[in-house]
């Protein structure tokens, strides 16, 4: 069954790598869906967490071809339990006098944070799972969504493990 997936690449932190990578799957023909980069607490190595659509099958083959490209140290699908995912969104949102208190209230409960204050906009940072983002972003559509900007998927695999 073809379903969301993320897939924890560790690579040495060397010029081109992720070019490289995302060069093996649109050869492929495989869509990434989110990506998120960056260094690891291992100084020279960089972590990529992509998230793809597909079924076990073409994440094994996923697996392998990425194992080929050099400087790739590490490779793993994460399971569906086990695992802290998060992703972070700024939403900025129509309001003006009469709702803007409405929309701090929602926000206090999705646990955001006000970050801007405009006569007619509020910008709002969210961190949480994806089906926590996509509640809020159901929840303000009626006040009018001016703007939104979404990282990509950072997950971890719960425990000692990694």
């Amino acid at each position: 069954m073809i379903k969301e997936h993320e897939i924890l690449i560790i690579t040495k932190n060397t010029s081109g790598i992720v070019s490289r990578i995302m060069s093996m799957f649109n050869r492929r023909g495989y869509s990434v869906n989110k990506m998120t980069a960056g260094v690891t607490n291992k100084p020279g190595y960089a972590r990529l967490t992509l998230t793809v659509d597909g079924d076990d099958k073409a994440l094994n083959q996923i697996q392998k071809q990425v194992y080929k490209i050099v400087d790739v140290v590490k490779v793993k699908i994460f399971p569906s339990e086990g695992v802290i995912r998060r992703e972070l969104m700024l939403i900025k949102v129509k309001s003006d006098a009469q709702t803007r208190a409405q929309i701090v209230q929602i926000a206090d409960i999705y646990r955001g944070k006000v970050l801007d204050v405009a006569p007619n906009s509020l910008v709002i940072e969210l961190t949480g799972n994806v089906k926590k983002l996509r509640g809020f972003v159901e929840m303000m559509k009626s006040y009018g969504i001016l703007e939104i900007a979404k990282t990509g998927v950072v997950a971890m695999s719960r425990g000692e493990k990694m």
